[in-house]
């Protein structure tokens, strides 16, 4: 491992990362405003959203939960007064500890506790009693509940429990409620989101530093696994993705000890977390040896894509374009782009996802401000998205028809009013960066349309 080259990343980036910048309570009690008077206008009387490590955005939106430990949880927001969170009692104590931050209450519950141990000194409540001493019952008066979480989330057995006290008419799935409102950053969202990028660049560099033949693929992840908690990333929106040769065809596959090989495609991505926030960096390169002609038409034609999308962004921003506009260009760029395959077709790659997501307290999973040809809404007017734009390799009987498995470029942008910019310095194409002693992007190399957010 190269340590001073490590070191000396971290030591450049530093002073770019404010480690102390976080969302303080008076943002959350905004959040909370915001939210309830959305359920006013639509005559709910409480609210619920459901957590765990796999979904865990809502909750770090409202109560700053960023660190959900074991247990399922939940937060309760009531029409009036400030929300509860619900947890269990093992991952309760860093449940506690996270709401700090915000003052939510907290409810430890045995609904959400380990299926079979046995906490002795634990005393629970039930998710009932916490819903009755949110809501009183009132005699003849109906009560509504929005259900924040999918239906892939939130326990069945709460649903049943929800719709048994207040009838099944009146508990209503409104996933798009939160989602919208989410979806608007403030300027100290877009702040956080924008270190996180730093960190993202740093770590990244400390990956391309480390990376050659006869490494494993765990040993190149280490290293922007420390560079990324060295530099205040608590945690990560996805395991490190290392792929190499054919494991590129997991496309998000986590590193494994698989021995890099001469010659072989990487896939690299890292998505740290800063105080609550999610950045990213992904790319693909080639390990120990120069690219090939066709190799070379491969990737530029997916650096062709990038520009083609976030141009179209740029344009749709400008003109208060629908964001589907964003989607079309895209779609066109890769109508007229042919590449010779093995057999000497001229066929386009395949590209795998949707060009643009949303992103903020999880890298993807926001639920809602994907750029799709469905999308005939603007994009929102301060938001925080990531340009994902990949190529697959391989055909959809799955062999292997273009030189590389697959290839991808992923960055953040930021979108203010009519700007827009991206959060990443990195450049495009990082081949000649693999296995140098590259502390700092050089100047002549930035993203072109990297744009520092203010």
């Amino acid at each position: 491992m190269k340590t001073q080259t490590i070191e000396k990343i971290i030591q450049a980036f530093l002073p770019l990362v404010e480690r102390d910048f976080e969302i303080g309570r008076q943002e959350y009690q905004k959040r909370w405003a915001k939210v309830q008077k959305a359920m006013a206008a639509k005559g709910y009387d409480l609210a619920y959203a459901c957590g765990s490590e796999l979904d865990r955005s809502d909750a770090a939106w409202l109560a700053g939960i960023f660190d959900p430990i074991i247990e399922r949880y939940g937060v309760l927001i009531p029409a009036k007064g400030r929300p509860v969170v619900t947890a269990g009692s093992e991952g309760g104590h860093v449940i506690e500890n996270c709401l700090e931050a915000s003052g939510a209450g907290v409810a430890i519950l045995r609904e959400f506790q380990l299926s079979d141990e046995d906490y002795r000194f634990a005393k629970f409540g039930s998710l009932e009693e916490v819903v009755g001493s949110l809501v009183p019952y009132k005699p003849g008066k109906a009560v509504k509940i929005a259900v924040f979480s999918s239906g892939q989330f939130i326990p069945h057995d709460h649903v049943i429990m929800l719709q048994g006290r207040f009838g099944s008419d009146n508990v209503i799935f409104d996933t798009d409620l939160l989602r919208r409102i989410k979806y608007e950053k403030s300027a100290v969202e877009l702040r956080l989101i924008g270190m996180a990028n730093i960190i993202a660049d740093a770590a990244f560099l400390g990956m391309l530093a480390v990376l050659k033949p006869g490494l494993r693929e765990l040993d190149v992840a280490a290293a922007a696994d420390y560079v990324m908690k060295r530099l205040g990333a608590g945690r990560t929106g996805f395991p490190t993705i290392v792929t190499s040769g054919s494991r590129g065809r997991s496309v998000i596959g986590p590193a494994t000890n698989r021995v890099i090989k001469k010659g072989e495609f990487v896939s690299l991505g890292v998505s740290p977390t800063f105080n609550g926030y999610h950045g990213i960096m992904r790319r693909t390169v080639k390990a120990g040896a120069a690219w090939t002609g066709s190799e070379r038409k491969f990737m530029n034609a997916l650096e062709g894509l990038y520009h083609s999308v976030i141009k179209a962004a740029v344009e749709a921003a400008r003109s208060g374009r629908p964001s589907s506009f964003i989607d079309q260009k895209g779609k066109a760029y890769l109508a007229k782009t042919k590449l010779a395959d093995k057999h000497g077709r001229r066929l386009t790659p395949r590209e795998p996802y949707t060009f643009i997501h949303n992103t903020g307290c999880s890298e993807c999973q926001e639920g809602f401000g994907a750029v799709t040809p469905y999308t005939d809404e603007p994009l929102g007017k301060s938001v925080a998205l990531m340009i994902d734009v990949a190529f697959m390799g391989f055909d959809e009987k799955k062999d292997l028809v273009f030189p590389i498995e697959y290839a991808v470029i992923e960055d953040s942008f930021w979108k203010k009013g009519r700007e827009i910019g991206v959060y990443n310095q990195m450049p495009l194409c990082v081949q000649d960066f693999v296995g140098k002693d590259i502390v700092k992007i050089p100047k002549n190399r930035t993203n072109p349309y990297y744009r520092l957010f203010k």
